[in-house]
């Protein structure tokens, strides 16, 4: 095959191969790593949701999106970490056929590196193997931008149709949405400038350039107005069929007249909590302390896609006849919601990244097909320095890439010296001592498992996990999660006089230790981390109830 000459069959079946790796690089050993501590929590209210069949947007926890699609999961499938993670990696792993949406504004090569870049890259690999919505959002978002591009490149209205979902699910994973949308048209006004910057080069007003495009939008807007009003009717749909709470909604399908109410809800109620959690609610914290650290993680982790894509930015921007549109607004959207991510989120944490490395996947594309072509031209001129070269860049790039991406998500996915490990996440393998925990629960009746202590207990068990919930709650995650998955049974002690009768598992931070060691004679202790450092917690249980369970 000339490698020069790559047509659009090699182009979908190189996509298709890219596709079927990142399926299996995400959903392998999928439930290995323990839960981190955001994951529990979503998990565990999507549990209460599935047993209550009660759900309402609380923008703390973002959107509707992983609720109802998990709910549904659990029923049919079950319970499990792997089974919960799923539905981030089939998106994370469907991603690279994203890319041939792009085909009329990339290369075959670059389109065939941007699914490359979607695959493999550690950030995106390790977050799609993550029950978060980062992956989600940031996948989402691409395909409703590649189906805008086709149904401007081709005038074919199912495009524009199908863009409206993507949209919908951007917004309903994550809030980020609303600043992709602001971001593009920031994106489109420096394109703009591009323009009148050449125009003024060639002597042009910049009325010249503005006015055609004006007329353009116009005419487009008119001659596009009812499949523009059909979509905006889509949107709207969907989202309320997103966002309206449970049950109000199915109640409002049999008695129409409740219809308006939900909608509002859905709509108005939605978008206030919205923002008062994320615009009004403030969230005070260090923009360079937050930048720093994402720009350590970077470099530590993403070096090579950063790389290719400021040098694929500027191989387009200054050869050939002049900058690509995609390439440039790429660039834009990743290097602006790169810098502007840590000044409105509310915590540090690498899952960031996720939305700055898929735009910037694009000029990072085009930066590997500059290579490529150097490569290419190198062979054809048996320049053999410069054939070593490009080869020496490529297997640098592989073998870091490949060393990082194993590394993160597979050999060390939850040690503190991960560089993508969040601080929620728990640093032992506790999957040992919840199999345990499991086993117990199912053959105990009563009270299977006590909290010791200030940091975890709680007044009241019965309401302490309902929204807002309890600050001691909140300390047992990620326990809360598999606890409830096993349908345990739970209480709080604050002095050993106040533990039941041989409690089968007591579980308290490890400054009680010797309160409770001697209270509870001839237990098993384990210690582990519940967060990646600084929660040493201890788990006693009671040997007779681990081989000879109680009922």
């Amino acid at each position: 095959m000339n490698l020069r000459r790559v047509d659009r069959r090699h182009v979908l079946a190189a996509l298709a191969v890219l596709t079927a790796f990142g399926l299996l690089a995400r959903f392998a050993v999928l439930g290995g790593r323990v839960f981190h501590w955001d994951e529990a929590r979503v998990g565990y209210w999507t549990l209460r949701y599935l047993e209550t069949g009660v759900w309402e947007y609380r923008p703390i926890v973002h959107g509707p999106v992983l609720f109802h699609v998990n709910a549904f999961l659990f029923e049919t499938v079950g319970t499990s970490d792997a089974v919960a993670r799923s539905v981030v990696a089939l998106v994370g792993g469907l991603l690279p056929l994203a890319a041939y949406l792009f085909r009329s504004r990339l290369s075959n090569y670059e389109v065939i590196f941007f699914g490359l870049i979607l695959a493999v890259e550690p950030v995106l690999l390790y977050y799609g193997r993550f029950m978060r919505n980062d992956v989600l959002a940031a996948g989402f978002a691409l395909v409703a931008l590649g189906f805008v591009l086709r149904f401007i490149d081709t005038r074919r209205e199912w495009n524009l149709y199908a863009a409206v979902p993507g949209l919908v699910l951007a917004l309903g994973t994550k809030e980020i949405a609303l600043v992709y949308v602001g971001v593009w048209l920031g994106a489109l006004l420096l394109l703009l400038d591009h323009r009148l910057f050449v125009a003024r080069e060639e002597g042009r007003t910049w009325l010249a350039v503005t006015e055609p495009l004006v007329k353009r939008l116009v005419r487009g807007l008119k001659r596009y107005r009812w499949p523009i009003g059909l979509a905006l009717g889509e949107f709207l749909f969907l989202v309320v069929l997103l966002f309206a709470p449970r049950p109000d909604l199915y109640q409002a399908l049999a008695a129409p007249s409740k219809l308006p109410g939900v909608v509002h809800a859905a709509t108005v109620e939605s978008a206030r909590a919205l923002f008062g959690q994320w615009i009004a609610g403030g969230h005070e914290h260090s923009y360079v302390a937050f930048l720093g650290e994402a720009l350590l993680t970077t470099a530590t982790v993403s070096l090579p896609l950063v790389s290719f894509a400021v040098f694929g930015f500027l191989a387009d921007r200054y050869t050939g006849d002049r900058p690509r549109d995609l390439v440039s607004f790429a660039f834009y959207t990743g290097i602006t919601i790169y810098l502007l991510y840590p000044a409105i989120t509310d915590i540090s944490a690498p899952w960031s990244l996720v939305h700055a490395f898929v735009p910037l996947a694009i000029p990072a594309a085009v930066g590997l097909r500059v290579l490529l072509d150097w490569g290419l031209d190198a062979w054809d001129t048996e320049d053999w320095i410069g054939i070593a070269l490009v080869a020496i860049v490529l297997l640098s790039v592989v073998g870091q890439v490949g060393f990082t991406a194993y590394d993160t998500s597979y050999r060390a996915p939850q040690d503190d010296d991960n560089p993508l490990v969040q601080y929620g996440q728990p640093a032992g393998d506790l999957r040992p001592t919840l199999t345990d925990i499991d086993a117990v629960v199912q053959a105990n009746t009563g009270t299977d498992v006590v909290f010791y202590g200030d940091h975890f207990g709680v007044a009241d068990e019965s309401v302490a996990d309902q929204y807002p919930a309890n600050s001691n709650w909140l300390n047992r995650l990620p326990l809360a999660w598999y606890l409830e998955r096993s349908g345990a049974t739970t209480a709080s002690a604050t002095s050993p006089n106040e533990l039941p009768e041989d409690p089968p598992v007591v579980i308290a931070r490890v400054e009680h230790y010797g309160e409770l060691a001697d209270h509870l004679e001839g237990y098993e202790s384990r210690t582990y981390e519940l967060t990646s450092h600084g929660t040493e917690t201890v788990v006693f249980l009671d040997p007779a109830a681990l081989d000879n369970p109680r009922t």
